[in-house]
């Protein structure tokens, strides 16, 4: 009976004890399951929210680089226009021709639109002839109307085309700024997109620009209509714009799908580049291998006694399992790469703490390297780099890492295999930890080599257009003979004289001088030695002249001088005619014989407040009439403004 009872005991002891170590089995697997799924899940979303982060950043990068393309395309169309006027029914032919060239240089644009300050189509590249089509009720030509030089409309439903676009819109200007139209390029509304979802591997991504007021510019999925304007309701991307960006969860208003978000801030574009993945595809693979663990785990349950067994097991299809995983990552990084090798941008990342830099292979094609000719030395790159560029460009890096600049942007040039210099346009952006220590720098590099030497070529054309402008001007405004300012140009002078607020009491001062018998030297030395005489006279004047006089020729043998401000007598003026009298009489040689004339003149002296230029002029008149009649060579000086009223002084030398 006891050892019966002892057996009973025994038994029900090791009963208990498998009890209790299939509990504690079941208990451990409960709770290693649990930490496992739990570890599991959190890693799975901070992976998840790290590459969605940096995909965004590479597409918003792409979207900046874009739209600058755009801009560029719009400036080289305003700058085409800027100095003739739109075109014309008889021109538009050459003019779509012009418009189409600099169309194929920009890529995912579909057409060129201009019209003008009525709103009126006046030119295409998409159509041959145009209608009676007016844009004035558009709200990107109110904006540029109103003054606004670029502007990126919201996404517009295509009733014409059945489809969705976005435009970026260029106010076109006159050289003196006055509104004569805009030039318009649309946009298709899966430019932005496609590359996303390239990049991403999944034809369920969702992506979406928009403007700062909420404006939606791009969108994928497209929605049934085209949306309103505005944020929408309990927008949590609008509570987040104060940060530059960040990671949400949401589910769509579209088509419902539930999806990890990430967004950037683009300034000073004033946009918002949204991207994002459906959560079902981010989390599959947790899923598997939640499913997996927990499978395990039941079976341990069930048979704890083999729960060893069933663990190595576990841990071999956990493996699997992660070597999926990672053959997961490493193909989505291979779409990553192929994508950017897609691109027409050079890529580099800069490990500012190794000062090692990743480079994609697109970027070393730019200095015409090969892959394998080019390491992850930072040296390398400036290196390579122009002598005058290279202070510019460290200045530019150093005030993004010390958070004076939002970003790196900025053109330089840089060596190529072939000996010349290639013009490089250069973003990059720095990541900083949360002590705002910089740890690495993204960025992008574009070759606009072309495009600087097309600016070389309108800037220098532009120069010519000026000198020659200078030179019709100087050709109106001055005699041909004696190189001084015709009457055209003293008419000027004497206008800007009159607007001027000039102080109460300064007296300006004009003179008409005529030579004494210069009729004489053309007809007995002939006309080539009178033409010698007035030249000689000319520079005569300009010797006589004080700072601020104005001499002119008005004619034949009458010249004129202006005197801004004079006080009559007293302040030099009739001593300054006088002079100039004396000046010009002087004997002068000419073809070997010499020859003296004399000079008359007559002074008007006026106050602002009491005569009209025309009239000082007609004083001097009667003032050069009178020194002829009483004898030549002589000076008459009259209208000295000394008292409110017109007073007269009539001083003769």
């Amino acid at each position: 009976m006891f050892g019966r009872a002892s057996r009973d005991h025994l038994t029900a002891t090791i009963r208990s004890l498998v009890a209790a170590l299939v509990g504690s089995a079941v208990a451990v697997t409960i709770i290693a399951v649990s930490a496992t799924t739990i570890v599991d899940h959190r890693t799975t979303r901070v992976h998840a929210e790290r590459e969605l982060d940096q995909r965004t950043l590479l597409v918003a990068e792409h979207v900046r680089a874009v739209i600058q393309t755009d801009v560029m395309l719009l400036g080289r169309v305003a700058d085409h226009f800027a100095d003739r006027p739109l075109p014309t029914p008889a021109a538009a032919n050459a003019e779509r021709e012009a418009l189409r060239a600099m169309l194929r240089d920009a890529d995912g644009v579909d057409s060129l639109w201009v019209y003008d300050e009525r709103g009126d189509a006046v030119l295409s590249t998409a159509e041959e002839k145009l209608g009676r089509f007016s844009v004035a009720d558009r709200e990107y030509f109110q904006a540029a109307r109103a003054g606004e030089r670029l502007f990126l409309s919201p996404l517009i439903w295509g009733r014409v085309t059945g489809g969705f676009f976005f435009v970026v819109a260029r106010r076109l200007e006159d050289p003196s700024g006055v509104f004569r139209g805009i030039v318009v390029a649309g946009v298709p509304a899966g430019r932005f997109a496609d590359f996303y979802r390239r990049i991403a591997g999944d034809e369920n991504a969702s992506f979406a620009v928009r403007k700062l007021n909420g404006d939606v510019v791009v969108r994928a999925p497209l929605p049934t209509a085209e949306p309103a304007k505005g944020w929408p309701t309990e927008s949590y991307i609008q509570e987040r714009l104060t940060e530059e960006a960040g990671v949400y969860e949401r589910s769509s208003t579209i088509d419902g799908v539930a999806r990890l978000y990430a967004f950037r801030r683009l300034d000073p574009e004033g946009l918002v580049v949204i991207a994002g993945r459906p959560l079902d595809a981010l989390f599959a693979p947790w899923w598997s291998r939640t499913l997996l663990v927990w499978a395990v785990g039941g079976g341990g349950v069930a048979l704890s006694l083999a729960l060893s067994v069933l663990v190595l097991r576990a841990a071999r299809r956990e493996a699997a399992a992660l070597r999926d995983a990672l053959r997961a990552v490493r193909e989505s990084e291979e779409r990553f790469d192929m994508a950017v090798a897609a691109t027409a941008d050079g890529i580099w990342d800069w490990d500012l703490r190794t000062n090692k830099v990743r480079r994609t292979a697109r970027m070393k094609a730019l200095y015409g390297l090969a892959d394998h000719e080019m390491g992850d030395d930072s040296r390398e790159f400036w290196d390579l780099l122009h002598p005058d560029d290279a202070p510019h460009l460290r200045a530019a890096v150093q005030a993004h890492l010390e958070r004076r600049a939002e970003q790196v942007e900025t053109e330089c040039r840089v060596r190529h295999t072939d000996g010349s210099w290639r013009w490089l346009f250069i973003r990059g952006r720095a990541q900083f930890d949360a002590d705002g220590e910089p740890l690495r720098m993204v960025g992008m590099m574009t070759d606009v080599t072309d495009r600087r030497e097309r600016e070389l070529q309108v800037q220098a054309a532009h120069r010519a257009a000026e000198a020659e402008k200078d030179r019709a001007r100087h050709a109106a405004n001055h005699d041909p003979l004696t190189g001084l300012p015709n009457r055209a140009y003293l008419t000027e002078r004497l206008m800007a004289l009159t607007g001027a607020a000039a102080p109460d009491g300064v007296r300006q001062a004009v003179m008409l001088l005529d030579l004494d018998d210069f009729k004489a030297v053309n007809d007995t030395l002939g006309h080539p030695a009178g033409d010698e005489l007035l030249r000689i006279v000319a520079a005569r004047l300009r010797s006589c002249l004080r700072d601020g006089d104005f001499v002119a020729r008005l004619g034949g043998d009458e010249f004129a001088v202006l005197v801004p401000s004079a006080c009559g007598t007293a302040c030099g003026t009739l001593a300054l005619a006088e002079r100039i009298v004396a000046t010009v009489g002087q004997d002068a040689v000419i073809a070997g014989r010499p020859v003296r004339v004399g000079c008359s003149a007559g002074v008007s002296v006026w106050t602002a407040a009491e005569l009209e230029p025309e009239e000082a002029i007609r004083q001097a008149d009667v003032a050069l009439y009178e020194a002829k009649r009483t004898g030549k060579n002589r000076v008459v000086l009259q209208g000295c403004g000394d008292g409110p009223s017109s007073g007269r002084c009539n001083g003769t030398a």
